[in-house]
Parts: C-alpha cells; sequence; structure tokens
C-alpha cells in the first residue's frame, strides 16, 4: 500500500510522542560527540564554511519552499537544525574549554555571568528549535447541518476600563457571528461598573454613568451586560463570576474587550470539539490593526511583520504538533465542562491564560489545538509605557508559573510537552540575559576585567562568527518570514531594562504581583519624548565611552587584540540597539481614534449614488469603522449627501447602502481626485453593516498580515537596524536639544 505524505508526517508526530525526548537527546549527544572532537584551527574553518553554505543555501531557498507542500520540507528544517545546532556545539566547546580561566574574583564572576548568559541563549536557541521543528497547519473541521447535534457557546467579553465606543464594535460583531441564535448567547462581564465601584465616593459617578451606559450599548446590540459585587482576583475573578452566575453554555469563547471577531469564528472553531471529546481548547491568533510602539515611533509598521506574528504564525503551531498550544487570554474557544474540572479560569498567576492551559494539560492530559487564520482584529499599546505594562506583567506572570507550576512537575504532561513549556516559560527570563549581554564588554573595555581568556583573531574566524550566523540563518530559516535579523533583539532590550525590577521582585515573592490593565485608546496630541527613556540614554553614553576605550586599547594592549575585537562588536551592536531605542522612546503623535486598513484584497470597487440617483465609480483604498479613502475619476461636491453602494464579502458579497458624506477632497491628477468618505449612521442596523464590513471577513485579515510577511538577509536586516537606529536615534536627540533649549534645564529634569 502506498504511503502518502500525510500517513508519514502522522507516523513521524506518534514516534516523536512516544520517543521524542530520547530521539532528541540522541541527536543531541551524536552531535555533542562530534562538536567535541579536536580539529586545527584551518580545519575548523573548512568545516564552518562548508555547513554555513549549506545553511545559507537552505536559508535562500525557503522563500519558495515554504508555502508549497513538498513532502521533504519538514526533513529540511531538521537537517538545517543540525547543521546550526552543530555549529553552536562546536563553539560552546571551544568557548568553555579555552576561553575561561580564573585571574582574579572580579573578573571570574564577569566571566562566568557572561558564560551563562551565553548559555541561557542557547538553552532557548536549542528549545526554539525543538518547539518549531514539525510545525502543523489544521484545516477547520466542518458543522453538522442538524442544528440540534451543535453545541450551546456562551461569548464572554471582560472588560474594566476600555471606552464604550470599543465595546460597542465589538459587541456588535460578536452578536453578528454566524450561528444559530438560539444557541449563542453574548456576555459583556463589566469589571468597572460592580458595586463595589459605584459605591466609592471618589469614582462612583463616573461608575454609575458607565454602568447605564453599557447596559443600554448591550441592550442595542443584543448582547447581556452583566458586572458582580466586588473586584476580585481580576480578570479571571471576572470570567468566574460570569461563568457561575450567569453563562451555562457547553463551549466558552473569550474575547478581550478590543478584540473585534470576524462573523466565521465560530465556523471555523466548533467543529473541532465535536471531533476531540478530550479537546479543551482551540486559540486563534491576535492580529492587530494598529502599530506597536516600536513600529509606530521607527515607522517600521507597513515595511516589517509585526512582533507578534513570529508567536502566532510560527510557533504556535510548532506547539500545537507537540499538544502544548496554550490559552492566550483572548480569540479562544473553550470547553464549559473541563474548565469546571479546575473551578473555571485559573487564577493563581496573574497570567491566568497560560496557566489555565497548563494546569488541564498537566493534570487532566486534556487536548488543545491551534487554528491560526486571524479572526480578530485587536488594538495594541499606543504608547511605550502602555507597551511596558503589557510586558512586565507578560514576564511576570510567566516567572510565577515557572516557579508555582513548574511544568516539569505536572504529571499528566509528556516529555515533549514539558520541554515545550518549559521554552515558553524560560523565554520569559530574556532580560536577565540582555543586561550581561550589555555590561559584559563595557566590564573589559572600561575596567580590564578578563571575562575570556585572550585569544587570537582567526578563533573569532573559526568558532565565534560561524556560530553567530548559523543561529542567525536558523532563525531566518525557521522564522524568516515574521521575524526579521536582529529585531528580536531590540525589542528585548526596550524591555529588559524596565521588566528586569519588576521580575526580580516576583523571584523573591512569586505571589507577590498584581493584575495591571493594559491602556489601550490612547491618543497623542504631540510628539514628546517617554518619561521611561532616562536608562537609554545611559545605556548610549556607555556605548560611547566603551568604544573610545576600545580604540585606545588598540594601542596600549595589542596582546589582547582578539577580546577587544569581539568586545567592541558587542558593544557596536549594544550601540545600534540603544539608538533604535531611543528612537523608540521619542513618542509620536496619534490623533486618529480609528485606525485605517488597506482595503487590496477584496475587490472594492463601490458607487457613489446622490440623493438625485446619479451613480458614480469610486475604488476604495483604506477603510475604518468612521470612513474609508477612495480614489474617483470626477469631481463631487463636498456638501451633497451620498449613499455608498458596496459589496459586503462577510456578508455573501451582497450589495448594501451605507449612507456617507465628504469630509475631504485631493485632486490627484488631472483624471482623479481622492476623497476621504465619512459614515453619516442613522441606525443600529447601519452600525452593523460598517462592522460587518470593516471587521466581519477573516479573508480580509489574513490578506493583510500576509503582505507584510517576506524575508530579508542577514545584511539586509542589519542595514534595517543601522538605518533606523541613526535616522530615528538621532531625532531623537535632536528633539530633546531642542526641547532643552527651548523650555529650560527645568523642563528636562522633569520629563525623567
Amino acid at each position: 500500500m502506498k504511503t502518502s505524505p500525510q500517513d508519514l508526517l502522522l507516523l513521524i508526530k506518534n514516534l516523536f510522542n512516544r520517543f521524542g525526548f530520547g530521539i532528541w537527546l540522541f541527536f543531541a549527544f551524536a552531535l555533542l560527540w562530534f562538536a567535541n572532537t579536536p580539529v586545527v584551527v584551518g580545519q575548523q574553518v573548512f568545516l564552518s564554511l562548508v555547513v554555513l553554505s549549506i545553511l545559507l543555501f537552505i536559508m535562500k531557498k525557503m522563500n519558495n519552499l515554504e508555502y508549497q507542500e513538498k513532502k521533504f520540507i519538514k526533513f529540511i528544517r531538521i537537517f538545517a537544525i543540525m547543521l546550526a545546532v552543530f555549529l553552536s556545539f562546536r563553539y560552546f566547546s571551544w568557548r568553555i574549554n579555552y576561553t575561561i580561566v580564573y585571574y582574579d574574583p572580579f573578573s571570574f564572576v564577569a566571566a562566568i555571568l557572561l558564560i551563562s548568559a551565553e548559555i541561557y541563549g542557547f538553552g532557548i536557541y536549542l528549545l526554539g528549535a525543538f518547539v518549531n521543528s514539525y510545525p502543523v497547519k489544521r484545516k477547520p473541521e466542518s458543522l453538522p447541518a442538524d442544528i440540534s447535534k451543535l453545541p450551546t457557546v456562551d461569548i464572554l467579553i471582560p472588560s474594566y476600563n476600555e471606552e464604550p465606543k470599543l465595546l460597542e464594535l465589538t459587541l456588535l460583531a460578536a452578536t453578528q457571528i454566524r450561528y444559530p441564535a438560539e444557541k449563542l448567547n453574548v456576555y459583556l462581564c463589566d469589571d468597572g461598573g460592580t458595586l463595589q465601584r459605584r459605591n466609592r465616593t471618589d469614582i462612583s459617578k463616573q461608575s454609575w454613568d458607565r454602568y447605564y451606559e453599557l447596559k443600554e450599548i448591550c441592550k442595542n446590540t443584543g448582547a447581556i451586560y452583566v458586572t458582580r459585587e466586588k473586584n476580585e482576583h481580576a480578570k479571571a475573578g471576572n470570567l468566574n463570576a460570569a461563568l457561575k452566575d450567569h453563562a451555562r453554555g457547553d463551549l466558552v469563547v473569550i474575547f478581550d474587550a478590543d478584540h473585534i471577531p470576524t462573523m466565521d469564528f465560530l465556523e471555523n472553531t466548533v467543529g473541532f470539539f465535536l471531533k476531540d471529546p478530550k479537546l479543551f481548547l482551540v486559540q486563534t491568533p491576535h492580529y492587530f490593526i494598529n502599530p506597536d510602539p516600536l513600529e509606530r515611533n521607527l515607522k517600521t509598521y507597513k515595511q516589517m511583520p509585526s512582533e507578534n506574528e513570529m508567536f502566532y504564525t510560527v510557533i504556535q503551531y510548532g506547539l500545537d504538533f507537540w499538544n502544548s498550544s496554550f490559552f492566550c487570554g483572548s480569540a479562544a474557544v473553550l470547553r464549559r465542562e473541563h474548565l469546571n474540572l479546575i473551578g473555571g479560569i485559573s487564577g493563581e498567576t496573574i497570567t491566568e491564560d497560560a496557566e489555565t492551559a497548563m494546569t488541564l494539560h498537566g493534570k487532566y492530559g486534556l487536548n488543545s489545538i491551534y487554528y491560526g487564520k486571524p479572526m480578530v482584529a485587536g488594538l495594541q499599546p499606543e504608547t511605550f509605557s502602555g507597551f511596558i505594562v503589557q510586558r512586565s506583567r507578560w514576564a511576570q506572570g510567566m516567572v510565577q508559573i515557572f516557579m508555582l507550576k513548574n511544568p516539569w512537575i505536572q504529571p499528566a504532561l509528556r516529555i515533549p510537552q514539558k520541554i515545550a513549556y518549559t521554552s515558553s516559560v524560560f523565554f520569559w527570563f530574556f532580560p536577565f540575559a540582555r543586561i550581561i549581554f550589555f555590561l559584559a564588554p563595557a566590564m573589559y573595555l572600561l575596567f580590564s576585567l578578563k571575562i575570556v581568556v585572550a585569544f587570537v583573531p582567526m578563533d573569532l574566524l573559526a568558532y565565534a562568527l560561524p556560530h553567530v550566523i548559523g543561529a542567525i540563518a536558523l532563525s531566518n530559516i525557521l522564522y524568516g518570514r515574521t521575524r526579521w535579523p536582529l529585531i528580536s533583539e531590540l525589542y528585548e532590550t526596550i524591555q529588559s531594562v524596565h521588566a528586569l525590577p519588576a521580575m526580580i521582585n516576583v523571584i523573591k515573592n512569586p505571589r507577590s504581583p498584581a493584575f495591571a490593565v493594559t491602556p489601550k485608546g490612547e491618543r497623542l496630541e504631540d510628539n514628546f519624548i517617554s518619561q521611561l527613556s532616562l536608562p537609554f540614554y545611559l545605556m548610549l553614553i556607555i556605548d560611547i565611552v566603551s568604544l573610545t576605550a576600545g580604540v585606545v586599547r588598540f594601542f596600549v594592549v595589542p596582546e589582547d587584540l582578539g577580546i577587544i575585537i569581539i568586545t567592541m562588536v558587542l558593544t557596536f551592536f549594544n550601540m545600534l540597539f540603544s539608538l533604535a531605542a531611543l528612537g523608540v522612546m521619542l513618542e509620536k503623535s496619534q490623533k486618529r481614534n480609528a485606525y485605517r486598513m488597506s482595503a487590496e484584497p477584496v475587490n472594492f470597487d463601490a458607487s457613489l449614488q446622490s440623493k438625485s440617483g446619479e451613480t458614480t465609480h469610486i475604488h476604495v483604498n483604506d477603510l475604518s469603522h468612521t470612513g474609508l479613502g477612495a480614489d474617483c475619476g470626477k469631481i463631487l461636491s463636498k456638501s451633497g449627501n451620498y449613499n455608498l453602494l458596496i459589496k459586503i464579502p462577510a456578508l455573501n458579497n451582497k450589495i448594501y447602502e451605507i449612507p456617507v458624506v465628504i469630509a475631504r477632497r485631493m485632486h490627484k491628477d488631472n483624471d482623479s481626485w481622492n476623497y476621504g468618505l465619512e459614515f453619516s449612521i442613522n441606525s443600529i442596523q447601519e452600525e452593523r453593516l460598517i462592522v460587518a464590513l470593516v471587521y466581519g471577513d477573516s479573508d480580509f485579515h489574513e490578506f493583510n498580515q500576509r503582505k507584510r510577511q517576506h524575508r530579508i538577509g542577514i545584511l539586509e536586516g542589519l542595514g534595517f537596524l543601522f538605518k533606523k537606529a541613526f535616522v530615528h536615534g538621532v531625532g531623537n536627540i535632536i528633539f530633546l536639544s531642542r526641547m532643552y533649549f527651548s523650555k529650560g534645564y527645568s523642563f528636562f529634569l522633569s520629563r525623567f
């Protein structure tokens, strides 16, 4: 009987589920043995060149292979992992055996800290390679035609301080999800209008106003407003109160308040639960329609993939293979029966989502699935301070899970799952390593601490450089469409300084952190320098002084040429990251309250119909829930009211009428005008049409996500970082200088 590629992959999966740890251990020991085989430097250089040539060839070909159904693509991935890991093993064999010697206590401590940070980075590198060895991409399971066989579904939308208009959009979308009405309930779980808050003297009026306003919105949209007496246990407590007192469905869907779902969300997810009775979770991607602070302030949003896409379009597929895809807090479906086993959403840590998943995986051996089509449109924090609030909470929560819910003590987790969870949790210790990587070269260049033994530059070419290039090449092979070279290091740099103190507090007291709500919907009226920017100025100064000291050392201690080269190279990259971080700290104004999305994926040709019945063809370029931009071949009166006649893909491509007014008119060329059209809403039905048009179609989100995903080479990535760092970092310094000279020294100090 002929074996299909799918059968072969299933066999591999079963083998790895049963013997995965042993197989990987065998390969690891084999590579370790080869890596420790002594060779002369010339042979090592030749070996490295051969391995790197193969890796770089694979990297170049991945663009053609990635989206093709070729049965050998997964084997190429494994082969690339083995090659890159081999180079790294060779490096660490040399590094540990030949570059660490005791000179004095301070030097030895610095040397041990540096090698520890390197080993941590290599550990995360190995764990990531393991997790992403066999990514699995699923297709939806079909739903039965018999409605009676469908499970009942409760959609829970937890809220605390979000704007009512934002909540209204999410509720309008949730109540339009295609599913039998008698089987679906939508609940707004409002923690901003609890009895406790309404009785507080300082916020009583705001809380009562919010309570009445949101109840009215729920009434108009067809949702159910629920709240509780006290604000206890943050988001987990809010959801559990709704589960206990109101929701009774077989399945529970959770959307964050700023995650607007598409109309096909349940059509694509519910079928998985009908097929597998042990399935407790279907997680879907978090897709964001606005730039994060780095993307906005460095102007990269339309140039490179978003930071979260590496996790949601690569890593989660890898976790899914090992049955380790975990709950991410929103855009997910959970089985109520399984939640009842643990008393609802877990709340011992502040990352209640990952904790819930690991408990159900680790205590009961249940299953999870990741379905990778983006079916929500969410918002990221607009300011760097909001970004740090969010990421510090994630880091603290993952440290809590590692310390309180260690995956290696979970009885029902198989070894591959333990490894996968370790990868997910242990990654968040990166601030410790990142700070060491910043300080280590300065310790030598400024204070002469012997962080490594003196070595000749040829050793760098033979061992260190192949390790670095191999690691970057493998990262490009595994994640290249979603994460460009050196961008991860930049994100880690801007987070580490502020996340590290919070993590240390958690290590000292794992139960200490409180849940902090991520600010959303902030509007920035003017450019300003973030109040969190001071550490990055200090880092830049240290980098510049260290590089200057390195130049001096070339002449003073030429016998240390190898150490001088490597520490100066590390310092140069640290300087690039510091400069780019300063570019992020210059917050650009953001006055738009509705983000425009490109209209490319769908043929958004439409028409404008005047009151007299005259129809004019237009082509839609972008749209949001407040309006759209369009091109037209004729001039239109700005004072007129029009009906927009447009096909709505989420509503079977039927043509609908939506009233609009012309807010902006701009002459593009002799034959074309560009118009800004605002929706003129007169009823809840028209609001529903707009939400269906803008947010209802998952193909729309998938296209917009995919078009930003493309690979660039290692040198191109370095050039991209160099340009962004100098343009925007220097822009920060110029802005700071103008602020200092125009408003005085006291104002400058007040900013920090």
